[in-house]
């Protein structure tokens, strides 16, 4: 990192950006080319939690290469100024490299799910989702299991 007083070292502070942020952007390589695309997920214990349909290119890269880099983002707001040069961005933000794992286990899958949901209804009381079993066994659920955070991969 180019300005190290820049870096988010705090483990709370860190959690709760990737609690704000409204989406993730992951980071796959197909045979050496870049692949990226951005995603809702779930966060909880150092994992994170993605949810696709089974097919597709992300979930083909995934099964052959499960390395994943992700980005999150929160707070943007551009900083002007007379001179073009000086203008910057003020933003917080959590960069990460991790290993993708597929859950089969259907309990596995809702306990992930409900990782997501929980995140999306903003707290709003839902202990319990309700899924059809249909809908489960047609999902792919994604653990991530991040293993650093920051720009070290």
């Amino acid at each position: 990192m180019r300005r190290e007083e820049k870096r988010i070292t705090d483990n709370k502070l860190i959690d709760s950006i990737l609690q704000e942020a409204e989406y993730c952007m992951i980071s796959l390589s197909d045979n050496g080319r870049p692949y990226i695309l951005p995603m809702n997920f779930g966060y909880r214990d150092n994992n994170l939690f993605l949810h696709s349909y089974p097919g597709g290119k992300k979930i083909e890269i995934l099964k052959v290469n499960n390395r994943i880099s992700f980005g999150v983002t929160i707070k943007t707001s551009i900083l002007r100024s007379e001179k073009p040069c000086n203008w910057g961005m003020k933003y917080m933000s959590v960069l990460g490299y991790g290993l993708a794992n597929f859950l089969d286990d259907q309990k596995h899958k809702i306990d992930a799910l409900n990782v997501i949901m929980e995140k999306y209804s903003e707290g709003k009381g839902f202990e319990n989702f309700e899924y059809d079993e249909g809908t489960i066994d047609g999902t792919a659920v994604i653990m991530v299991d991040i293993k650093s955070l920051g720009f070290e991969i």
